[in-house]
């Protein structure tokens, strides 16, 4: 099995629409097994900006990662879609062992 971790910020977008939206739906389509995104209270990229989880009263957008794991063959099928479309996001993967 393969464990996929996209890193991404709220604000990031796909075709006017939220890009997290945009790839939980993708991965439901596929038929990719669950998915989940998870909130992130505190992170910075490749710029070094630092990004906070919205508070009242800011602008600022918080980071956002989505986790899902499924067949190797499954998760290989929707990557270079994922790649075509997390412009400044991160992807990590790491094969996992079903028990």
């Amino acid at each position: 099995m393969l464990e996929i971790r996209l890193f991404l910020d709220e604000d990031d977008m796909h075709e006017g629409k939220r890009l997290d939206e945009h790839i939980m739906r993708y991965l439901m389509h596929h038929g990719i097994a669950g998915a989940s995104v998870i909130s992130i209270d505190t992170g910075y990229g490749r710029q070094h900006h630092l990004h906070h989880r919205r508070s009242i009263g800011s602008a600022d957008e918080g980071p956002l990662m989505i986790l899902f794991i499924d067949e190797e063959e499954k998760v290989r099928s929707v990557l270079p879609h994922l790649k075509e479309v997390m412009r400044d996001g991160l992807i990590v993967a790491a094969r996992v062992d079903r028990v």
